[in-house]
């Protein structure tokens, strides 16, 4: 079919822009065509891809990374001056000037999901990392029978990234759910049964890649209707001092129905929102994801991480770290002064801001994640 055929005949800034469906292993995908006079001088893929760590949305429209919006903020800015509208058929945001391009073109194929080939090499050569480790230095023959499933699933990731030619990677949802299950089956089990600290850090990690998997898929397939927009969204901000944090804190933890992040760099005698995080976990599968510091000279900080490394909570640790936050459910976010300690909670004079802006909550989530990722590279670098 010649090329003027597929790109709709519009105009911006003196090129001809359109868009089209395309197809890469088994899933269809959105392209931007731009073309000069008498060439392409484009082809820009768009939509919401695999982007490792954060998950994060990406713009409808120009496919940039938008946090968690269906539009970055240049088309945001668009919508308000009524260039850029959302279709009333099927809820997508487009061009005005190029009509709703989901409704012009057959529906996306939704038991495939497209990743950065990047994202799957990571996990592929992680799990490998732990279960070479793990065959190294296991302790009981029932560890070493756990790793062998770790092997198994990292060569069936390894089978999928190793062509270095594909930058974007087809990966049936059917199979991720099947990861992220056995890996989690095989991290729970180990964390339970596990004594040796070097064992309980490895099934962590095991732990780690299985939530963020689980998070991918749940990412991919999320309704763009549950996505919130600003105006939309009531964004309260509440400044908290001294013994309200706790509570506040508290409070937060014990609502929480999917994720909680938390950074601080000191955690030790917060016996209530310890039972708190476990209770949620255990009762709603709560992920818990923990940036913190090195035990260092701290025996108390030491053994509550040892702790929450036995309770299945998922721990990275940044010796410079110095923030303290914690985000719930990508909604609420409190950024304060107080570590997660007892002389923070009820002695030190604290303060801090809890608030449900959206922008400010999807930053805070994405410096979250981009911190942890680091934390995480760095460790099994060194290892």
């Amino acid at each position: 079919m010649p090329l003027d055929n597929l790109v709709q005949r519009t105009s911006l800034a003196g090129q001809r822009t359109g868009v089209i469906r395309t197809s890469c292993l088994g899933a269809s995908f959105d392209c931007r065509l731009v073309l000069g006079a008498n060439s392409l001088l484009s082809v820009q893929p768009f939509g919401r891809f695999g982007t490792g760590g954060a998950i994060r949305l990406v713009c409808q429209i120009c496919g940039k990374k938008s946090g968690y919006y269906p539009l970055c903020a240049e088309h945001f800015q668009m919508r308000d001056q009524g260039l850029v509208i959302k279709c009333k058929d099927c809820g997508k945001w487009y061009l005005k000037a190029e009509g709703c391009s989901r409704c012009k073109q057959d529906t996306q194929d939704s038991t495939e999901i497209m990743f950065d080939r990047e994202l799957l090499e990571r996990w592929g050569k992680t799990l490998f990392h732990i279960f070479k480790m793990g065959e190294r230095y296991a302790t009981t023959d029932h560890d070493k029978d756990r790793y062998v499933v770790v092997k198994q699933i990292s060569r069936e990731i390894h089978e999928l990234w190793k062509d270095a030619d594909k930058e974007l990677i087809s990966v049936p949802q059917e199979q991720l759910d099947t990861w992220s299950c056995e890996l989690r089956t095989t991290a729970e089990d180990g964390l339970h049964y596990s004594d040796d600290d070097y064992d309980i850090r490895r099934y962590s990690g095991i732990l780690g890649i299985a939530q963020e998997i689980r998070e991918q898929v749940q990412s991919y397939s999320m309704d763009l209707d549950e996505v919130p927009e600003p105006e939309s969204v009531s964004s309260n901000v509440a400044f908290v001092k001294d013994r309200e944090i706790h509570s506040r804190l508290l409070s937060m933890i014990e609502n929480a129905e999917k994720t909680i992040l938390i950074a601080s760099p000191w955690i030790k005698g917060i016996g209530e929102i310890e039972d708190g995080l476990t209770q949620v976990k255990e009762e709603r599968n709560v992920s818990v994801k923990i940036l913190t510091r090195q035990e260092g000279d701290d025996s108390y900080h030491g053994e509550t991480i040892r702790e929450f490394h036995k309770r299945g909570f998922v721990i990275e640790t940044a010796n410079h770290l110095h923030a303290k936050m914690v985000l719930v459910d990508n909604k609420e976010l409190y950024i304060g002064s107080a570590n997660l300690s007892g002389t923070s909670m009820k002695r030190n004079l604290e303060a801090g801001i809890c608030t449900t802006d959206p922008r400010a909550v999807s930053q805070a989530r994405v410096y979250f994640e981009e911190v942890f990722d680091d934390a995480f590279d760095s460790r099994f670098r060194q290892n």
